[in-house]
């Protein structure tokens, strides 16, 4: 019998605490194969010669200048997924990581388990906040023009189950939330949101989650 197994993921890990390290790579499963960075010049340095799937960055490397950081980061591999983790960080913090080009702010108070699953997230091409920082990201770019007539048309060609599943990212809820909510499989989510996104011709979540924030 043949044994199917998953394809190794290349992580780059940049982060002064050995502690940290230590226990991201004694959680983190053999699919991961974990490069360790001490600073932002050998992470740097690296990615200049190969890219890697994911970037995991600890915030206390980005604080003389976050913005500039991840910025080179993205310019070196566009591809790459970035994650920050960290101590537990001001809504604002986290926003900015976001809206810089990372793909979330992993709290490392958190259990390592969950690590796994914000990765598997971000590589998935979703972002991993907490509820209340989408809500903060929403509110602060409610400044953006109103929905227009053609979305609110659009909205209008949504399933019952669609519009459910568009309500709910709105409120910031991930796939896993939306699937036990609603009693599907993620998979029949990420089918719902695909069409949703192509209806009301919207890119990602965010975008979703901004335009039903405006119709509530």
């Amino acid at each position: 019998m043949t044994v199917i197994t998953e394809t190794e993921k290349s992580l780059y890990l940049a982060t002064a605490d050995n502690d940290v390290a230590r226990v991201i790579t004694d959680a983190l499963p053999a699919i991961y194969d974990v490069s360790l960075y001490k600073d932002i010049n050998g992470l740097l340095e690296a990615l200049k010669k190969q890219t890697a799937e994911l970037v995991l960055c600890h915030q206390f490397l980005l604080d003389d200048n976050p913005s500039q950081i991840i910025g080179q980061l993205k310019k070196l591999c566009p591809d790459s997924r970035i994650l920050v983790i960290g101590p537990p960080r001001p809504i604002p913090v986290q926003i900015a990581a976001l809206k810089q080009g990372a793909r979330g702010y992993f709290n490392q108070n958190l259990p390592m388990s969950k690590l796994q699953e914000a990765l598997l997230l971000i590589t998935n091409g979703e972002v991993w906040v907490e509820r209340h920082v989408i809500s903060g990201l929403i509110d602060e770019i409610s400044h953006l023009p109103e929905v227009s007539e053609k979305q609110r048309r659009a909205a209008e060609t949504l399933s019952p189950k669609e519009l459910e599943v568009a309500k709910m990212v709105s409120h910031g809820a991930t796939n896993k939330m939306i699937a036990r909510n609603m009693n599907i499989t993620e998979r029949t989510v990420k089918a719902h949101l695909t069409t949703i996104f192509q209806k009301m011709n919207l890119p990602d979540r965010l975008s979703l989650a901004i335009v039903f924030r405006d119709l509530r």
